[in-house]
């Protein structure tokens, strides 16, 4: 097994490798969000619109229609799709060795956490906030966009258990939700720290359909 572990790059379910990967993955959660973020600040950009980000949060800074909202959202699932294409690609290059492989996992990983948090936050709220927005463009009821997520979470595991020839246990399993929650808990801590320091430094927005975006500062 371990032979296989080092011939496949595939992340360890036990030991001080596996908490090495799971800093990994919490290091790429980060980096993935500020990826994700800036895919929005793009997408308004690209519309002629100012905008800027924080750790979590993207800003337009002027007030906005509801299409140029939509259109801003799909930027950051947008963004997570490209990273995890662009983490597949250097990983099937075979270029990398076991540790540049198991950076390139977790940056999969992260990609496929958000797609797994932004799907069940979606289910939770009963609405689907930038969900329900990127999916009107398309006239998408937000819930067959939160199966879409959840469809595109199962594709990538899938895709990537096999290209990391990743022998599925128990014991995997279980690491893997567990690392779900400890990404939940870092997210949680970096947003309620962004939240502090910076939410309140941008202004408060005005969607034409009536919505307030960065409402907390009135």
């Amino acid at each position: 097994m371990e032979a296989n572990e080092s011939r496949t790059a595939a992340p360890p379910a036990s030991g001080k490798a596996a908490i090495r990967f799971t800093l990994l993955v919490f290091a790429a959660a980060i980096v993935s969000t500020l990826l994700h973020e800036l895919g929005h600040c793009v997408f308004y950009w690209l519309q002629g619109i100012p905008a800027a980000m924080s750790l979590t949060k993207e800003y337009p800074l002027r007030d906005i229609t509801a299409t140029q909202y939509a259109i801003g959202s799909v930027g950051g699932p947008f963004s997570n799709m490209v990273q995890i294409i662009v983490a597949a690609w250097l990983y099937q290059r075979d270029s990398f060795g076991q540790t540049g492989k198991q950076l390139l996992s977790a940056f999969i990983f992260a990609n496929v956490f958000y797609f797994i948090l932004r799907g069940s936050v979606a289910l939770l709220k009963r609405q689907g906030g930038e969900l329900d927005s990127a999916a009107s463009l398309i006239r998408l009821d937000y819930r067959v966009a939160v199966a879409v997520f959840f469809c595109i979470a199962l594709i990538v595991l899938y895709l990537w258990i096999k290209a990391s020839k990743t022998r599925i246990t128990l014991g995997r399993s279980l690491a893997f939700v567990g690392l779900f929650f400890g990404y939940l808990v870092v997210m949680v801590g970096v947003q309620v720290f962004d939240q502090e320091l910076f939410w309140r430094k941008f202004p408060t927005i005005r969607i034409d359909d009536g919505r307030v975006y960065n409402a907390h500062r009135e």
